[in-house]
C-alpha cells in the first residue's frame, strides 16, 4: 500500500476516534442505586436518558406509562444494584433539569410483568408504586432510591 494513502487514512481515523471519544459525557457523579428493603424481589422501571427518546415524559406529572412492555429490572430481597449500568455516570443536575417537574419518577412492581397483555393489565389498573424525587432529594439519599419509601404512592 502506498505511504501517502497510508498516512491518510491513519489521520482519518484518528480524526474519527476524537470527535467519539470528545463527544463522550465527561460528567463522572454517582451511580443510582435502587434498594430493596423487602424480603422479596421487586421489579422497576424508569425512562431512561439514552434508551427512551421521550424519556420526560414518563416522569411527574406526566406519569403514563408506555404502550409497549419496557426493559424492566429485579432488585433481589435485601439488596441494592446499580441502576444505571451504563458505561459512564450522568450528569444528574443535566437530567433533571430536563424534567418536566424537576422530579425523577421510578415505578416499582411486586410481580414481573412476562407478557404484554400482563404489561396491559398493569397500565390499566395503575398496579405499581411509583416514587417521585427532587434532584436534592436524590443528593441527600446518596443517590439511592428506597423501595419502599415513605413517599410511595400506588
Amino acid at each position: 500500500m502506498n505511504i501517502k494513502i497510508l498516512v491518510k487514512y491513519t489521520m482519518f481515523l484518528a480524526v474519527i476516534v476524537f470527535m467519539l471519544f470528545s463527544c463522550v459525557d465527561r460528567y463522572y457523579g454517582k451511580p443510582l442505586y435502587i434498594r430493596n428493603n423487602t424480603d422479596q424481589p421487586v421489579f422497576y422501571w424508569y425512562a431512561h436518558w439514552i434508551y427512551d427518546r421521550n424519556h420526560t415524559n414518563y416522569h411527574y406529572p406526566d406519569t403514563i406509562l408506555p404502550s409497549r412492555i419496557p426493559t424492566i429490572r429485579a432488585v433481589p430481597p435485601n439488596r441494592a444494584v446499580d441502576a444505571c449500568r451504563v458505561s459512564r455516570i450522568p450528569n444528574w443536575e443535566r437530567i433533571f433539569s430536563e424534567l418536566p417537574a424537576g422530579k425523577f419518577s421510578i415505578y416499582f412492581f411486586t410481580e414481573y410483568p412476562e407478557t404484554q397483555e400482563k404489561w396491559d393489565l398493569i397500565r390499566e389498573n395503575y398496579d405499581l408504586y411509583r416514587i417521585d424525587v427532587t434532584y436534592q432529594e436524590f443528593v441527600n439519599n446518596d443517590y439511592v432510591i428506597d423501595f419502599p419509601s415513605a413517599r410511595s404512592r400506588q
